[in-house]
């Protein structure tokens, strides 16, 4: 039997439109459940997105500060995005971090290897700079955002792993799969690097 470890009970959603803001961009998306901790939002487009990430959701004629949790994607290929209210974090829990939840990847030769979207030049285009500084130009449908899980999946595959740990110009007698993702992802504590961890609000 399943275990209900979840602190708070959830409201399922209305899938009301709201917003989230960061930095100077924000995005469109609707209301999939809510609780007291935080909220989960639904049809969301996204390309990068660091853990912890700070966000402000706007909402029935309110707004709430929140931080970015975890991710995963509903049966249309759309992100499902956990956030978790500012005010039930301590000072420590509101601390920035490297890590990310969702990364960019462009195809190179037989692999999928990490890029920074630099600039969204057009609805078609986006400057792109990969791992190694190279920036170039491409149509924004060559850029797939992973998940970790997705990512970590993908990995799984041998000729996929050998080609981008060369890309990469990774070599190791340990782990390979595991230092890949560390370097496209980094780490924290408690990050489910083999299974998508579940979308708590």
């Amino acid at each position: 039997m399943a275990i209900n470890r979840r602190k708070f009970h959830r409201i399922p959603g209305s899938l009301e439109q709201c917003i989230l803001k960061m930095d100077s961009s924000q995005l469109v998306g609707s209301l999939a459940d809510e609780s007291i901790a935080g909220a989960k939002i639904c049809e969301i487009d996204l390309l990068v997105l660091a853990y912890n990430k700070p966000m402000r959701l706007e909402y029935r004629d309110g707004a709430v500060d929140v931080r970015a949790r975890n991710t995963t994607r509903d049966v249309d290929g759309k992100f499902v995005l956990g956030l978790v209210r500012n005010e039930t974090l301590s000072p420590e829990q509101l601390e920035l971090s490297t890590a990310m939840l969702v990364n960019c990847y462009v195809q190179y030769g037989e692999a999928y290897v990490i890029c920074m979207p630099v600039r969204i030049e057009t609805e078609t285009h986006a400057l792109i700079q990969l791992w190694d500084g190279v920036q170039f130009r491409v149509p924004r449908s060559q850029l797939k955002p992973l998940t970790r899980a997705e990512r970590f999946e993908m990995l799984a595959d041998e000729k996929c792993l050998s080609y981008t740990a060369k890309m990469y110009g990774i070599s190791s007698d340990g782990d390979l799969r595991k230092e890949i993702f560390e370097h496209e992802f980094g780490v924290f504590e408690g990050c489910p690097i083999c299974s998508a961890e579940p979308v708590a609000s």
